[in-house]
């Protein structure tokens, strides 16, 4: 435990369990930002974070919505914000520059790991050392993941079927393309990637449309309100938006997409499950607040699709259990 009359400069390393136990105790959370500040000062970066996250995990997981509200307000307060703000990553997130926290620059920073995209320009060491742990987190290797799989199960699908028609409904920047053996080599009836997002689509334009890659500008309220010509597709999928739907929302919406489908089509829906261990950074430094999803309340989603028209309803997760897969076949 901490000696709570020790200041930080001499604070010894803190024993986790011990503080998560007690949790509700506000000066031991304190402790916690002074102890993390400290180790950043002192080129500690990853000692400070992996102490840091477990506390702040623990803390949203046992507070109600007010409590955890203001201990939010405690963090963004303190100077540790200073420090975990000048990681790109982090800053994005918070900032938001275009109105929402998981915008397709951001999740440019979790695939550039991988892919060894730069930093953006400016970023300090200390920036630099945050982002190598932020991106590294178990969300982001989630999301890297589920970027694959979507890579793959196109590959696949244009080799059992041949030229596939394929909507990416909110795309993004449609980065599992640069994985797609599909695309490269053209092989697919129609690829379109939709988003509201003009600028998302830009970039899409730019890396894929010289593939035949379509782009379409509709929002989801266009989409639930029948404003578009998409299309039939053998294959949609939806890796990021539901993540933001309440279950009204999201019951409608997956109805929809799957009239679109042609017979035996496919609609793959991508969701994170509860238990994520960066929950309480990503909601208090990061300001990006996700809704999780058990299986139960994935399988909720597709209730408004008849039973009569589904082959086959599949759930499954990716290997480290954090995101989950919903896939409906069409009869």
């Amino acid at each position: 435990m901490l000696d709570m009359d020790t200041g930080p400069a001499t604070m010894e390393r803190p024993d986790v369990r011990d503080l998560t136990e007690v949790f509700h105790d506000e000066p031991i959370d304190v402790k916690i930002l002074d102890y993390a500040c400290e180790r950043f000062r002192d080129g500690q970066v990853s000692d400070g974070m992996r102490e840091l996250l477990p506390v702040l995990q623990a803390r949203r997981l046992k507070s109600s919505e007010p409590e955890w509200s203001q201990f939010v307000d405690v963090c963004l307060r303190h100077p540790l914000r200073e420090l975990l703000h000048q990681d790109p990553f982090t800053c994005r997130a918070f900032s938001k520059p275009r109105g929402y926290a998981g915008d397709a620059i951001l999740m440019d920073y979790i695939y550039g790991r991988e892919e060894g995209w730069p930093l953006p320009e400016g970023t300090t060491e200390l920036g630099r050392r945050i982002f190598d742990f932020t991106t590294a987190s178990a969300a982001c290797e989630a999301v890297r993941a589920r970027r694959g799989y979507i890579a793959d199960l196109v590959d696949v699908l244009s080799e059992e079927i041949g030229r596939p028609h394929i909507l990416s409904v909110a795309s993004g920047h449609l980065r599992e393309g640069l994985l797609c053996s599909t695309i490269k080599r053209r092989r697919f009836g129609r690829y379109v990637a939709m988003d509201s997002d003009p600028s998302s689509l830009e970039e899409v334009a730019r890396v894929h449309g010289g593939h035949g890659v379509e782009t379409s500008n509709v929002t989801i309220r266009q989409l639930l309100t029948d404003r578009h010509d998409l299309g039939q597709f053998d294959l949609i999928y939806c890796t990021g938006l539901y993540d933001y739907l309440q279950l009204p929302a999201a019951q409608r919406l997956t109805a929809v997409l799957f009239e679109l489908l042609r017979p035996r089509g496919r609609l793959l829906i991508a969701n994170f499950l509860p238990g994520v261990p960066d929950v309480g950074y990503m909601e208090s430094y990061m300001a990006w607040k996700l809704i999780f999803r058990t299986r139960q309340e994935m399988l909720a989603i597709s209730e408004e699709v008849p039973l009569a028209d589904i082959r086959d309803i599949r759930l499954f997760a990716e290997d480290n259990q954090n995101i989950i897969f919903l896939q409906m076949m069409k009869r």
